[in-house]
């Protein structure tokens, strides 16, 4: 319904602009689920803020039985055990899984080079080096065939990367591991729920690291969190967060090396644990949603779902909607296509980002003073092509915004606007 709703808001919004801000604030409010509107409230997040702001414990240092750590027991009860540490964002809960599984300056870390720029610069920011290894064709993830050629003296870590709600293969992923004498971090920022052979995507790892930031599958406005099996690494991990000060987890105020404030506002806890609560039923619906659509596009020449190395729609979340598109049988070009869509207002983007060396910090030589490790050797590796992500970036894939598939007016519209560019009608 809102797909229907969308070109005709935006004629208002250029025309009557606070005329379209108190129309979208009202239809969020009252019509979110009927519209299909993401974020949202998926249970009683309201309330549970309310609760926090009137008492007097909205930093997570003070106090016991506080919204963090209800949060922290939910959220591990969800993925079937382990320890759940909460912070401030997805991004920090990388850089304190590097440095608590003993990554030191210049130490590098493997992950693919068209995933969220956001992983490389948390990379960096841990005084370790990124190292870029190609995709596969098939699952627009790593390739780690190639990856393997990427290794060196330095290589301590693995980044694998669960793409949009899609499932990495961690069969591999262990299995260059455990060749390569590594240390592994899931990258699930976008795939909570997911599961890959049975297992939850983030609870297969070393660490398992999550964000409840912009596009995510639950949201607080920001927000991250870290899931291990290791207790002793959960509590380093909890110290860190609070600059490194040992007070809370070991007895003693001490630090024993660089760290960061990576704690979670309680009002941010308070709201993701409600987005918890609500998930389950959230993503039900969506994967359903997503399995009429994987029925309507298989008549579609020139378009093919994209599911990683998942079965089907049931073991992915669905952050977005990853397309394969063949411009040749299709009819349209990728740059034509996108910019159709989204003068229909369909919500449409690139599946993958664009390569992280195409960025100026990567392109250039702005990287040479952050890098503790081989220049020449890095310089290669920023420097080479990498064709597989260079061509879903340029024409292979796009992704559709999930919400287009959280209602039926939504899906209705998604799947009219995609038969009708496929025969060419306006």
């Amino acid at each position: 319904m809102l797909n229907a709703l969308v070109p005709h808001l935006l004629a208002i919004r250029y025309r009557w602009p606070r005329v379209y801000q108190f129309v979208v604030r009202t239809a969020k409010r009252l019509l979110g689920r009927r519209l299909g509107v993401y974020p949202r409230p998926l249970a009683n997040e309201v309330g549970a803020v309310t609760a926090v702001l009137r008492s007097s414990e909205w930093n997570m240092v003070y106090g016991r039985g506080l919204a963090h750590e209800r949060l922290e027991a939910a959220f591990s009860e969800y993925l079937g055990g382990g320890h759940a540490i909460a912070v401030n964002t997805g991004g920090m809960a990388l850089q304190m899984s590097m440095r608590a599984l003993g990554l030191m300056p210049g130490d590098e870390v493997i992950h693919q080079v068209d995933t969220c720029s956001a992983t490389a610069l948390a990379v960096m920011n841990a005084a370790c080096t990124p190292v870029f290894a190609d995709i596969t064709p098939r699952t627009l993830m790593l390739d780690f065939e190639r990856a393997d050629a990427t290794v060196g003296p330095a290589t301590r870590a693995l980044i694998a990367t669960h793409m949009w709600g899609n499932v990495e293969d961690m069969e591999a992923a262990l299995r260059f591991r455990k060749q390569h004498k590594l240390v592994l971090i899931e990258d699930a920022c976008l795939a909570l729920g997911a599961t890959s052979r049975g297992r939850l995507a983030g609870s297969v790892g070393d660490v398992g690291v999550f964000s409840f930031g912009c596009i995510k599958p639950i949201q607080g406005g920001e927000g991250g969190m870290i899931v291990t099996g290791n207790e002793s690494l959960a509590k380093e991990l909890r110290s860190m967060r609070h600059w490194g000060d040992r007070t809370l987890e070991f007895g003693v105020r001490d630090t024993l090396q660089p760290a960061w404030n990576g704690r979670m506002s309680e009002l941010v806890a308070a709201v993701v644990r409600e987005q918890l609560k609500g998930y389950p039923a959230h993503l039900s619906r969506l994967r359903d949603s997503v399995a009429q659509f994987t029925r309507f596009i298989e008549g579609i020449d020139g378009l093919e779902l994209v599911y990683g190395t998942a079965e089907g729609p049931q073991q992915a979340s669905f952050t977005q909607v990853v397309v394969r598109l063949d411009e040749r049988r299709f009819g349209w070009n990728k740059s034509q296509l996108l910019a159709e869509l989204l003068r229909r207002g369909v919500q449409a983007r690139h599946a993958n980002f664009e390569p992280i060396n195409s960025l100026s910090l990567f392109k250039g030589d702005g990287w040479r003073p952050w890098i503790r490790t081989d220049h020449e050797r890095v310089a290669r590796n920023f420097g080479r092509a990498y064709p597989a992500a260079g061509h879903a970036y340029e024409s292979g894939a796009l992704g559709l915004g999930n919400m287009n598939f959280l209602s039926s007016g939504n899906l209705a519209s998604l799947k009219r606007h995609i038969a009708q560019i496929a025969t060419g009608r306006p």
